[in-house]
């Protein structure tokens, strides 16, 4: 961080942002935490239930067909404010859904206009808070891991006393109403659509690219281990299906610790040299993961897998726009249709890796994933400082 760079000051806009996250978090966890239910009542089977999150995942992917389009022509505030009330609506659609259409309708939509979101919130963070975008970046992804774990307790506690499964969604739309009472931020640096629209003439730069195909990589590892995490544990611990899901929760409750550690040390280090820490530990980690089966090295190296993986998200967009801060609807776009893509290729390339080698060692080949994303980032970081040509 530079040493004449202001305080880093959460102000009003900033706090718009990092609830709206929160606000998509608990978005994505809907589809998990109201399958159940809705398995119960319209009869689906697995193959069926797996198709909502492929429909989820191809909404993110199709979000980056609109989302740069929208980004360059509507004002930053009404685009956020726009888009969070078309993610609530899109969740409250499940709701209404009478029949496998309608529910893959739905899962479709909460993918479409969470991801736009999602990249509005991701450049309107790079641009409101541009000295000190890495914490800005990582503190809003604690906010997003938090409304996350929050949506299945909701749901689920909410459900035991006797609530209907449908009446708790509502939560999304009062948590955003509170949400709206906040000054969202307007302001966008100039010639930021003139930069981003050259991008499309002149092609894509490097860093840009790179950081879209870490994305991949990085989320791969990430959702791996998120998607067949209670499987693996389920094989390598010998537990049975609810203690190994249970389980899961130290993985995914690493990820907002993580970030909370991450955001404090980035106030004292470089973000880039947090972001190849985080990718060598992580690789470690599902190493140790692969490697182990003592039950206590295990749940150590799980708790540490999510530390570092939650990481990893944030810290890429942020390198890239350090890169190439021109070209930061560019980023955030492209990332989010990244995670769409990876979300629907890697958890079922790993499905079938792990009928061929076994679901153990297909888990122990992501620690590749973290080390070629590194290799990716450090290419980058290196081609971006040679001088560059007249």
């Amino acid at each position: 961080m530079p040493d004449h760079a202001p305080p880093f000051r959460r102000d009003g806009p900033t706090w718009f942002l990092y609830l709206v996250l929160a606000v998509f978090g608990f978005q994505q966890s809907v589809l998990g935490s109201t399958l159940p239910f809705l398995r119960g009542e319209f009869r689906y089977d697995p193959i069926q239930v797996g198709w909502h999150f492929s429909c989820y995942a191809a909404g993110l992917v199709a979000s980056g067909l609109f989302g740069g389009w929208l980004l360059s022509r509507l004002r930053l505030g009404p685009l956020l404010r726009g888009s969070a009330i078309a993610m609530v609506l899109a969740v409250l659609s499940i709701t209404q859904a009478r029949g496998f259409a309608g529910t893959l309708a739905a899962a479709a939509a909460m993918g479409l206009t969470g991801g736009v979101l999602q990249s509005a919130v991701q450049a309107g963070l790079a641009w409101h808070q541009a000295e000190h975008r890495d914490i800005a970046l990582v503190e809003a992804f604690i906010f997003a891991g938090a409304g996350v774990l929050s949506g299945p307790l909701l749901v689920g506690q909410l459900a035991t006393l006797g609530l209907p499964w449908r009446a708790t969604l509502l939560a999304a739309a009062l948590a955003l109403a509170l949400v709206m009472l906040l000054p969202p931020p307007e302001a966008r640096p100039a010639r930021q659509s003139r930069r981003d629209g050259a991008a499309s003439r002149d092609g894509v730069p490097l860093a840009v690219a790179i950081c879209w195909a870490s994305v991949l990589l990085g989320i791969g590892a990430e959702w791996g281990i998120g998607f067949w995490g209670a499987q693996f544990l389920e094989g390598r611990l010998g537990l049975g299906p609810a203690p190994a899901v249970s389980l899961m929760s130290v993985f995914f409750g690493g990820t907002v610790f993580g970030r909370v550690v991450s955001s404090r040390l980035l106030a004292k280090f470089d973000g880039r040299a947090m972001l190849l820490a985080a990718t060598l530990l992580g690789s470690g980690a599902i190493f140790t993961l692969w490697a182990s089966s003592v039950p206590a090295v295990t749940i150590a190296a799980l708790a540490l897998a999510g530390m570092c993986l939650g990481n990893f998200f944030p810290l890429l967009i942020s390198n890239a726009v350090r890169l190439e801060p021109g070209y930061v609807q560019l980023i955030s776009v492209g990332a989010t249709q990244a995670v769409g893509i990876s979300l629907l290729a890697i958890p079922i390339v790993l499905g079938y890796i792990g009928q061929v080698a076994g679901l153990i060692n297909a888990i122990g080949m992501l620690a590749i994933l973290p080390l070629l994303m590194a290799a990716a980032c450090l290419a980058a970081g290196y081609r971006h400082a040679l001088p560059h040509k007249a």
